[in-house]
């Protein structure tokens, strides 16, 4: 997947919303997700970044500008933007 080829370049925080934390680890082991993972209980992430629903995607530019994208995005869109913000 596109993060092993960006690593050092890109990186992923998965940030769950809603659901317990046991649930949260279910679906990180379920999908065999390595990247971090954290629990924004009072929602201050998906605020921030006004997520109004999951599943969402937010890329953060170096330069600390955003872009929020909801809703599901396959491999090849995922990876397409991760090679654009990794500089490839």
């Amino acid at each position: 997947m596109a993060n092993k080829q960006l690593a050092g370049k890109v990186h992923i925080i998965g940030v769950a919303w809603n659901g317990s934390e046991q649930s949260m680890q279910e679906f990180v082991t379920k999908h065999q997700l390595t990247f971090a993972n954290i629990k924004d209980n009072d929602g201050l992430v998906f605020a921030q970044f006004e997520v109004p629903y999951q599943p969402a995607w937010v890329f953060i530019r170096q330069d600390g500008t955003s872009e929020t994208n909801v809703g599901a995005m396959d491999e090849v869109t995922l990876t397409a933007m991760l090679n654009k913000l990794g500089g490839s």
